[in-house]
């Protein structure tokens, strides 16, 4: 809903046009109002305010002062000025500004809510089109290389909600290719500048990436990536030449990689005094595994390092002896494919994930991702198997820090809480199930608690109205009652009750006045001021608006059936 503000020292037209534009339920605003500059500035500090009709000429504060404010705290405000000047040089800084219109105070009121509908429009047709969106893809190559990292480290990492497809590359103006295979590097810069000092590191990140960017772009397509631990990830295809066969294959692009990653090597120790060290991967990798493979070197690069000071590793020329054995003695075919894409899932961020989707309440999605666990997960037979273990104990350790931080130990209704240890288990089917009855277990309660939360905030926004109904009923005011910004305030409230908050503060105004109007000894202006209206001209409009008699007429309506009931007695 937008948010339009009334300014104006005279009460009388600012009273006028708020019960105008209050009424126009087809523009759908949420109108307020303010007798001088600084109390319209007061509101500025409280909300947002998506336009501002107001008069130029005021004491203290005038309306040009007043725009000045208002672009300071709010720049994508309208402003629509109301003036009773007409000389242009007045009015000339003003309209220089292509979010400020004026209207003279002699034009009559048809010109102003037309002028008002035309910014609403504006307003919509300007999100509606999507020009915040627009000026964001004009801007984006301003911080490509950073988008393109975030996306390749999302795929290398095996992000399920990132894909590999050309559209994507297309948009992000990516140096390589997704209709062929990649070669995949991993690099880690051994810094020996103290972890506090954070600029200098990054300094001698960048200069690193500014050697491995200048002696791979000449024959080779790459693209450099950098993740939070300050490893290198590579990504590189074949360079093709108009009159030349150096690039031809992936087995000279191989052979002339190796050359060029030790001359990286030499040239960082010589200019730098920093040892870098790089695993490779011996073969192309399509796109669909490049996140095993990313694993792999990732984990190759860690095993070897500290062994040298600086190493260069391809996958297939390390002694398997060396590396860590994998059993896979009494091990079936199914078993051992769940336990390598278990083990790829352990290294990437889908962890992350499931934290925030649980989190943010949104199920579906949460065990969409976490179906992608469970299921390999449940085919490990043995019970002892370490990655399984890791897996479970990733998830467990999780959902025990969500139980605790919220209090739900004494909520879940599964019996003894069997996270913690697996033993408990008769196998890793029987892990599985049990994690996916706490997850549901947790969503029910998430979904009880939030529902007794929005049952709260109703219950107190309603008789906090009917015990205020003279006053200040605005929705900021409102949301201020219960901290809440005012427009989630008003989704939560239609929501939960179907209504609107004005079209609940209207019929309990109805209903005060209609109580009210029986008793006559109270004048008109009276209850129209009770009911918070503060001229009996605005209370009998909006009366007759909602009832279809004038609140005189029900008075007298009642009066008379009153007096048939007692006759009858």
């Amino acid at each position: 809903m937008l948010r339009l503000l009334i300014v104006d020292n005279e009460e009388i037209i600012v009273n006028h046009l708020f019960e105008v534009f209050r009424g126009m339920e087809h523009l759908a605003l949420d109108v307020y109002k303010a007798y001088s500059g600084e109390e319209a500035i007061e509101w500025l500090h409280r909300t947002r305010m998506d336009i501002v009709l107001t008069d130029i000429d005021m004491p203290n504060i005038n309306g040009l002062q007043l725009m000045d404010e208002i672009f300071k705290q709010w720049p994508q405000c309208k402003i629509i000025f109301l003036t009773g000047h007409s000389e242009f040089s007045y009015i000339y800084k003003a309209i220089q500004h292509p979010d400020v219109s004026y209207i003279l105070k002699i034009e009559d009121i048809d010109k102003v809510i037309q002028v008002v509908e035309d910014t609403v429009s504006k307003i919509r047709k300007e999100i509606k089109t999507g020009d915040l969106i627009r000026e964001a893809k004009e801007k984006i190559h301003m911080a490509l290389e950073l988008f393109q990292e975030g996306y390749l480290l999302g795929l290398l990492k095996g992000d399920s909600v990132v894909q590999a497809t050309k559209e994507q590359f297309d948009q992000l103006s990516l140096p390589i290719t997704v209709d062929v295979p990649v070669i995949l590097v991993v690099g880690k810069l051994d810094l020996t500048i103290e972890e506090n000092n954070y600029l200098q590191k990054i300094q001698q990140v960048y200069s690193v990436r500014q050697i491995i960017k200048r002696y791979l772009s000449y024959n080779l397509k790459s693209v450099i990536i950098l993740d939070e631990t300050f490893k290198f990830s590579i990504l590189i295809q074949p360079k093709e030449f108009e009159n030349s066969t150096v690039m031809g294959d992936y087995e000279q692009t191989l052979h002339y990689l190796k050359g060029m990653l030790e001359s990286i090597q030499q040239s960082c120790q010589d200019k730098l005094n920093h040892a870098i060290s790089f695993t490779v991967g011996s073969k192309p990798t399509q796109w669909n595994d490049v996140a095993k493979q990313y694993a792999a070197l990732h984990s190759l690069l860690n095993y070897r390092i500290g062994t040298e000071d600086t190493i260069l590793l391809v996958d297939n020329e390390v002694d398997q002896n060396e590396l860590p054995e994998v059993s896979t003695e009494c091990i079936d075919d199914a078993e051992y494919e769940a336990e390598q894409k278990l083990l790829a899932l352990a290294t990437s961020s889908m962890f992350t994930f499931l934290e925030q989707y649980l989190e943010s309440g949104q199920r579906e999605k949460y065990f969409e991702e976490l179906e992608k666990i469970l299921q390999p997960l449940s085919y490990v037979q043995n019970k002892n198997n370490l990655v399984a273990q890791q897996v479970y104990c990733s998830i467990s350790m999780y959902l025990l820090s969500y139980m605790n931080r919220w209090g739900l130990r004494d909520k879940v209704k599964l019996g003894e809480i069997r996270l913690v240890n697996t033993s408990n288990f008769y196998s890793w089917a029987d892990a599985a199930a049990y994690i996916r009855k706490l997850s549901v277990c947790f969503f029910d309660l998430q979904k009880i608690e939030q529902k007794r939360r929005a049952d709260n905030v109703i219950s107190f926004i309603q008789d906090f109205i009917v015990a205020h109904l003279g006053e200040d009923l605005s929705l900021v005011r409102l949301s201020e009652q219960v901290y809440l910004n005012p427009s989630y305030l008003s989704r939560i409230f239609k929501q939960e009750t179907k209504k609107n908050l004005t079209e609940f503060i209207d019929a309990v105004r109805i209903q005060r006045a209609k109580e009210l109007l029986v008793n006559e000894n109270i004048k008109i202006n009276e209850i129209a001021r009770q009911v918070g209206y503060e001229t009996a001209t605005s209370f009998t409009r909006f009366f007759k608006s909602s009832t279809g008699c004038s609140p005189q007429e029900y008075r007298d309506s009642q009066v008379i059936r009153a007096k048939s009931s007692c006759c009858k007695q």
